[in-house]
C-alpha cells in the first residue's frame, strides 16, 4: 500500500462496492424463493430446481460475491481506504470498523458455507449459512443507515467518497 493519504475511493473500489450492493440486494429479494427451490431439491433430489432463475441467481450470485469480495479486499490492501472523519466520536469509529469487518467476513463466510452445502457438505454448514443471513442483512442496513446519517445529519463526505462526487 502506498504511503500517500487516501482521500477517496478509486473507480475500481466504487464499482465493486455498487455491483456487490446490487447483487446482494437481488440475492436478498429472491432469498425466500430460493429456500423453496432448495427444499424441493432436498426432498426429491431434482437438480433442475437448482437451474431455475432463483437457483442460478442464488448459487452463482453467491460465488460472484465471494470472488468480488476477494478482489475488493485485494484492492483495499493495495490502495487503502479513506480515513473516517477526524471529528467522529471514537465509539462511532469503532462501530464503523466493526460493521465493515462483519460485512467483509460474512461476504466470505456466507458463500463459502453455501458452497459447502451445495457440494454436499454437512448439515452444520447449512445451519450456519441460514443463521448468517439475517446478520448480514442487519449489518447491510446498518451500513446504509450509517452512510445516510453521515451524509444528511453530520454533513460529512463519507457517502460522497463512495459515490465519486
Amino acid at each position: 500500500m502506498s504511503d500517500q493519504k487516501v482521500h477517496s475511493y478509486n473507480s475500481t473500489q466504487r464499482a465493486l462496492h455498487w455491483v456487490m450492493a446490487v447483487l446482494l440486494i437481488a440475492i436478498f429479494v429472491f432469498h425466500e424463493n430460493f429456500v423453496d427451490v432448495w427444499r424441493a431439491y432436498e426432498r426429491g433430489g431434482d437438480v433442475s430446481a437448482l437451474n431455475s432463475f432463483n437457483g442460478i441467481l442464488h448459487i452463482w450470485g453467491g460465488f460472484a460475491v465471494l470472488a468480488l469480495v476477494i478482489w475488493r479486499l485485494w484492492v483495499r490492501l493495495q490502495v487503502g481506504v479513506p480515513a473516517l472523519p477526524a471529528n467522529e466520536a471514537p465509539l462511532l469509529k469503532l462501530a464503523a470498523h466493526a460493521t465493515h469487518f462483519g460485512l467483509y467476513g460474512l461476504m466470505v463466510l456466507l458463500p463459502a458455507s453455501g458452497g459447502i452445502v451445495y457440494f454436499g457438505g454437512p448439515h452444520l454448514a447449512q445451519e450456519a449459512h441460514e443463521l448468517m443471513v439475517p446478520v448480514l442483512i442487519l449489518l447491510f442496513l446498518l451500513h446504509v443507515i450509517g452512510a445516510l446519517f453521515q451524509h444528511y445529519w453530520w454533513k460529512t463526505d463519507v457517502l460522497k467518497r463512495m459515490i465519486g462526487s
